[in-house]
């Protein structure tokens, strides 16, 4: 610095935090604190003579004006500066203001607020919103990776959710447990930053297959008093250390990403209500279409018969006219409970149902629907059990699914057989039709939601293929089973089962 007046250049150094550089020609001849800083080289090696980081920028920065405000100049890998450029005593002075902290914040609180409308104005999936934050997180932070973990609700190291931005390779299959390292963020509610994990107390409880780790950042996704999980970003081994800005641009992008998963939490959990619900109520439109025909045949029975039946006839038809309405009334009491609607699975209400009484109801009920009384057949064999284990409703419900479909596929090619038999500790029931069967390859969906056969598609019958997935909930709940056995040609028979007895664990009749 002997070549400058030292009063020149210890002003200069004291009025300014700048990096400061003085130049004689193309060598360095002032080198400040900052100018260390910035471009990680002390004074003494600048001022050596030999080559500085400065020097592959030296043409850009000589062809800036000699007045004038400051220019914004990339200079990699070190940042960017607001450079300006004077001449004293016929020495250049280049004055280089790093401002690469600040547009970096700018930058960042600029992607958050973008990142913010994206996610709360529609909300996407969970996992969708989970992938757009790490994303964020690595691209904010220049990082080689980035993951968060959401935990299970109620849990502080069970994760529900796993996701992250590098190949999928270095990461495991199964969701990581949030303990040793990983736990450190959720317990303290405090950002961990290390320039290398190794020989950290808590470096331990890391997926066992992950990338290979040297620094690493990650904060705490806190909502109210709860911890919801965690986000983090690392490098290899030797990679850049995150600093403290690093640190506060996570910070932010957690307090957002925390709003966000509940936000998308709470419109996840809304469409899941709204998918119940609609399959609550498609099931009783369903339900209540057999109970509706059978009340509007006993109906027509009595409007147009009545003066030639007997007592017994009118008052058996009255009885199933009633019982249609009952059945009516108990469907849209359960349509309208709350516990219906929030609840898919049936909770049966254990008790002994008179088998050969409900098959006879179901089988007046189709004689009244269809007008011919032999439209269904109930077969009972020798020891065949009078009685089976369930709730009345729901058996009723299953056998009226059952004996529907097949009036409704195969009713014309001759009666429905309902035959019911002992099958171990299980009563067995079987619907049999005289129709054309179904193919193989169709029968493994039929009881699935929304299945209908190819056959019935191309009559362009009536239904939504729902009454077998009612069949198989109902009966699943009972703990029975059920299947389908067919051949093209030969009919269909469909069976399901329930127990003989009332399970030792079933709840008593009428408890909550």
């Amino acid at each position: 610095m002997t070549a400058v007046v030292p009063g020149v250049v210890g002003a200069l150094f004291d009025l300014t935090s700048d990096a400061v550089v003085i130049l004689d020609g193309d060598r360095v001849v002032a080198w400040n604190a900052p100018a260390e800083v910035f471009f990680g080289v002390r004074a003494s090696e600048a001022l050596s003579g030999e080559p500085t980081p400065l020097h592959p920028h030296l043409a850009v920065l000589l062809g800036l004006p000699e007045s004038g405000g400051p220019v914004l100049l990339g200079l990699p890998p070190h940042g960017t500066v607001e450079a300006s450029r004077r001449s004293v005593d016929g020495r250049t002075v280049l004055l280089l203001r790093d401002v690469t902290a600040v547009l970096r914040r700018q930058d960042g609180l600029s992607r958050l607020a973008a990142l913010s409308r994206e996610l709360l104005v529609a909300p996407p999936s969970v996992a969708a919103v989970l992938q757009s934050l790490v994303e964020e997180a690595r691209s904010m932070t220049s990082a080689a990776y980035s993951a968060l973990l959401l935990l299970r609700e109620g849990s502080l190291t069970e994760s529900s959710h796993f996701v992250y931005d590098a190949p999928r390779h270095l990461f495991p299959e199964q969701m990581p447990r949030a303990v040793g390292l990983l736990a450190v963020p959720l317990t303290t509610r405090a950002a961990a930053r290390l320039d290398d994990i190794v020989g950290h107390p808590a470096g331990v409880g890391l997926p066992g297959v992950h990338p290979p780790i040297g620094p690493l950042l990650a904060v705490p996704l806190v909502a109210g008093d709860q911890v919801l999980g965690e986000l983090a970003v690392a490098n290899p081994p030797g990679g850049r250390c995150f600093d403290e800005l690093d640190e506060d641009l996570m910070s932010d992008l957690a307090a957002h990403a925390a709003v966000a998963v509940r936000w998308a939490q709470n419109a996840e959990r809304t469409r899941e209500q709204e998918l119940v619900r609609q399959d609550v109520v498609d099931a009783a439109r369903h339900d209540i279409r057999t109970p509706l025909g059978a009340g509007k045949g006993y109906a027509a029975l009595l409007a147009t018969r009545m003066d030639r039946m007997s007592p017994e006839q009118v008052a058996t038809a009255l009885d199933g006219l009633r019982s249609s309405f009952d059945r009516i009334e108990s469907f849209s009491a359960r349509l309208l409970s709350d516990d219906r609607l929030n609840a898919a699975p049936a909770a049966p209400r254990w008790q002994e149902v008179d088998v050969l009484g409900l098959l006879e109801q179901v089988r007046r009920d189709a004689v009244a629907m269809t007008g011919r009384d032999d439209a269904v057949v109930v077969h009972r064999g020798r020891g065949a059990p009078v009685v089976l284990a369930g709730d009345p409703e729901h058996v009723r419900e299953v056998v009226e699914n059952l004996v529907g479909n097949a009036l409704k596929y195969a009713g014309d090619a001759g009666p429905v057989t309902v035959s019911v038999r002992r099958e171990g500790e299980q009563v067995r029931l079987d619907v049999r039709d005289q129709g054309s069967g179904i193919p193989e390859q169709e029968q493994a969906a039929l009881f699935e939601r929304w299945s209908r056969t190819d056959a019935s598609r191309a009559a362009m019958l009536p239904g939504l293929g729902l009454g077998l997935s009612i069949v198989k909930r109902l009966v699943l709940a009972h703990g029975g089973l059920l299947g389908v056995s067919s051949r093209p040609g030969e009919g269909a028979t469909f069976w399901v089962t329930f127990p003989s007895a009332v399970p030792d664990d079933a709840p008593a009749e009428g408890a909550a």
